[in-house]
């Protein structure tokens, strides 16, 4: 059975932190855990029930904590959040002997936290390979999805090429990995405007400690889908991207399959990978946008029907 963590001691660690980021939610939480074929799957909500249901997924090397502590205050306040911890990831989330390749169905394990909840239909965010979790459900399951916020990612061109970038971006740093040289890869994937990591000390200490606790391996069970024209340009009108303009893990070629199928996006300056980091009240007044049009849409309809 696949460890999300190099050791029980490094796991502790990593939990104890995670603890200390929570405290800078400045929100109301409620914990969650969900038992799922693949394993436990954890997940914190925040904000009224009665809210609009908001999916959260984080990227491959944090968790919620970390990935959220910046935004959901505001987040929660217009919608019921539901932040999830990525199995194989280095959270609280669980997996079992079914998270493996060959079994392990990303879509379907979504679905079970949507049933959990007894939701319909959601709207859904993730930065990273959460921008691609959700924007491949969303492909898969539109009848579930009322709109989706893409940061930093979604679909995947050339699977191998991603995975090529981001050890580009890390070398020669993750050759030796202390300390200052994993602060070093966070602000060479930050934008050089960005102070963020200066501001919020706690957030670059955990991800340093996520970065050197987590056996990376533990994600190779998700194993990302090469991109799908005709299924995007399907469920174009349910997606929104957003990239900050220091292209180190979004490239050209993300851009050119933007443009090529007119996908909605927009392009955030001084911004880097770290965007719901580095520009929160942007990504907060972007989301809102996004999301209130179909609202006013539903609305609209209603208030139609009830006549």
């Amino acid at each position: 059975m696949i460890k999300s963590f190099k050791s029980e001691k490094a796991r502790l660690k990593v939990l104890h932190s995670y603890e200390l980021v929570m405290k800078m939610w400045e929100a109301d939480v409620t914990e969650h855990t969900i038992p799922s074929r693949y394993g436990t799957t954890h997940c914190y909500t925040a904000g009224k029930k009665n809210n609009p249901p908001l999916l959260l997924f984080h990227g491959v090397g944090d968790n919620s904590a970390v990935m959220w502590a910046l935004n959901i205050k505001v987040l929660s306040s217009k919608y019921y959040c539901i932040a999830v911890d990525t199995i194989g990831g280095p959270g609280k989330s669980t997996p079992n002997e079914h998270f493996k390749k060959g079994l392990y169905n990303g879509p379907e394990w979504i679905n079970e936290i949507i049933d959990f909840f007894k939701l319909e239909r959601v709207y859904m965010a993730g930065v990273s390979n959460g921008a691609y979790m959700a924007y491949q459900y969303t492909t898969i399951h539109p009848e579930r999805v009322i709109r989706t916020v893409c940061m930093e990612g979604g679909m995947i061109i050339n699977p191998l090429m991603a995975m090529f970038r981001i050890l580009l971006v890390m070398f020669p740093e993750i050759l030796l990995p202390t300390n200052r040289n994993m602060l070093r890869i966070l602000k060479k994937l930050s934008s050089p405007h960005s102070d963020v990591f200066d501001r919020y000390p706690l957030l670059a200490e955990h991800m340093i400690l996520v970065m050197k606790a987590h056996n990376q391996l533990a994600m190779s069970p998700n194993q990302p889908a090469k991109y799908d024209r005709e299924k995007g340009i399907a469920v174009r009108d349910k997606l929104y991207f957003l990239m900050g303009d220091h292209l180190r893990i979004v490239d050209k070629d993300f851009m050119a399959v933007m443009d090529d199928g007119q996908y909605n996006y927009k392009i955030i300056p001084k911004t880097g990978h770290g965007i719901n980091f580095e520009q929160p009240e942007v990504i907060h007044e972007e989301l809102f946008r996004f999301f209130s049009e179909v609202e006013k849409d539903i609305e609209k309809i209603a208030s139609h029907a009830a006549l």
